[in-house]
């Protein structure tokens, strides 16, 4: 295995260990763990669905009753701030993520395509930020 690309990774794992996005998402993280309301809202919501999905496997169709209870917490589990705050911060680092692996293959398809300095997608530095080639 080619010992350049082995060490570029390690950088690339260790750069995205110190991300403020991954920092974000395990603070967010905590602070959810730590939130008792939040805590029964997500497992109220994993009951709804657990149910839902009985349903479903034994055949029968959803009550009317049963999809406006599933509707109702799962607006509850949106409307929690603590929640919401987590799911951005996992939807932040997800992004960054993708776009890492946008990168990557890019490079190995051979072309920059999908990816040039003028998109704000392709680094969050911008143009000349080291992120596709600029």
């Amino acid at each position: 295995m080619n010992n350049e690309i082995i060490e570029k990774a390690e950088l690339l794992a260790d750069a995205i260990a110190r991300s403020s996005e991954l920092a974000e998402l395990r603070s967010k993280e905590d602070a959810l763990s730590a939130d008792e309301s939040a805590q029964k809202l997500i497992a109220e919501l994993q009951k709804a669905q657990e149910r839902f999905m009985e349903i479903q496997q034994s055949g029968n169709e959803l009550s009317e009753m049963d999809k406006n209870a599933v509707d109702e917490i799962e607006t509850k589990v949106e409307a929690n701030p603590v929640i919401a705050a987590y799911m951005k911060a996992q939807d932040d680092f997800t992004e960054m993520l993708d776009n890492v692996n946008a990168i990557l293959a890019g490079a190995i398809a051979g072309s920059s395509e999908g990816c040039s300095c003028g998109d704000a997608g392709c680094s969050s530095g911008g143009c000349h930020s080291g992120g596709c080639g600029c």
